[in-house]
């Protein structure tokens, strides 16, 4: 499929209002948030690794949890690093603009829920497998949290584990993507 033929059934689809996006972690690294190795420094440095020599981010979080037997440091470090003061960014206000009525997402903060709530829309954040049996009234969008929230961080997936038990611990989040 050419670019052109991408934009053209793109906005023909935001028009139809079935568009929905996928918006990565990188996302929210303009507004001041760590990436997986700004996360994860700390972390290794806790148990002896130095992480710009690791290449498997995943398995290191995993290896910590393993050596420390318990994920609470893991917890608080994804606390600490995404509950910080920042605004969304102008990317984050922009897509909030749009059109869209479902948005997943593997980020763990709330800056796209603070750019829809900005503009009086009312977004309905599904993190976890009870609470997307659930619905918001008057919902503008949809977020669907694929990864977890920084609100529930024991829920998050952030381990090696995590992402091998991904389809029975999250397994509609698994159903409604198709993977």
């Amino acid at each position: 499929m050419s670019l052109k033929h991408f934009y053209k059934t793109f906005l023909d689809s935001l028009d139809a209002g079935d568009a929905a996006l996928f918006i990565g972690a990188g996302m929210s690294r303009p507004a001041g948030y760590v990436d997986w190795k700004g996360l994860l420094k700390e972390i290794a440095e806790d148990i002896g690794l130095d992480v710009d020599k690791e290449t498997d981010l995943i398995a290191l979080a995993q290896y910590h949890i393993n050596k420390k037997a318990n994920r609470a440091r893991l917890n608080q470090k994804l606390i600490a690093e995404f509950t910080k003061d920042a605004t969304p960014s102008e990317n984050h206000r922009l897509i909030a603009t749009l059109p869209i009525g479902s948005i997943w997402t593997t980020n763990y903060d709330s800056l796209l829920e603070d750019a829809f709530s900005a503009i009086q829309k009312k977004p309905d954040v599904k993190s976890t497998q009870a609470n997307l049996a659930q619905s918001k009234p008057g919902r503008d969008v949809t977020i669907y949290k694929m990864h977890g929230d920084v609100l529930q961080p024991q829920d998050a997936v952030l381990t090696k584990d995590d992402y091998e038990t991904y389809s029975k611990t999250r397994f509609c989040f698994k159903t409604l993507t198709g993977r």
